[in-house]
């Protein structure tokens, strides 16, 4: 299953039905092709109240993924959930809203070495190692008058130095902070939509 953000709306791609209670009210469309597939999303983006949309068929997931992706410029990112000793969660604050910090893979670069630089320049914290993998988002925006669906590779991080962390004013970025547990929902409740399986987890 992948989750696709699109502003307040989202669209879940699956290879069934999805029977939970949380999604039950929801429209759930099965399709056969690539043509089917844009058809759901163009009448589910445009049409004002639905919140969320699941799109299935009964063959691979990860090929109504691709399919679905060919429908948009596509892009990949790499970024961290960063940890320090104490457990509390690195953060960081740009465009009004709590973030992670994450940036755009280069050439030649693989998604682990883009996802520690990216930590390193927009935190400044240099002594970052990756733990694990986690679930990568995907979210949809508009650029240059294109749509453009993104999806970010995620890694658990964590950081062995002692040095504070220092925001990249020169990103926008405000402010590079350590979290709490008994702070998080502070982050929660002021972060984008595809975001907040990773911070709490559903």
């Amino acid at each position: 299953m992948y989750k696709v953000f699109i502003f307040d709306k989202l669209i879940i791609l699956s290879n069934e039905p999805v029977l939970s209670a949380k999604y039950k009210t929801v429209q759930q469309i099965e399709v056969a092709s690539k043509k089917a597939i844009k058809e759901a999303y163009s009448n589910f983006v445009n049409k004002p109240g639905d919140h969320i949309l699941i799109i299935y068929n009964n063959e691979s997931v990860k090929r109504l993924l691709d399919e679905f992706i060919s429908l948009f410029w596509y892009v990949e990112a790499a970024g961290g959930m960063v940890y320090n000793a104490k457990g509390e969660r690195l953060f960081i604050y740009r465009f009004g809203k709590w973030d992670l910090p994450k940036g755009k893979i280069e050439k030649n670069e693989s998604h682990q070495q883009a996802a520690v630089r990216e930590v390193q320049e927009e935190t400044g914290l240099l002594e970052v190692s990756i733990v694990e993998e986690l679930p990568s988002t995907f979210h949809i925006f508009d650029h240059k008058g294109k749509k453009v669906l993104k999806r970010t590779y995620w890694y658990k991080m964590i950081y062995a130095g002692q040095t504070e962390p220092r925001p990249q004013l020169e990103e926008e970025i405000t402010a590079a902070i350590w979290v709490s547990e008994a702070e998080i929902d502070k982050v929660y409740t002021n972060t984008y939509s595809s975001l907040k399986p990773l911070i709490i987890e559903e």
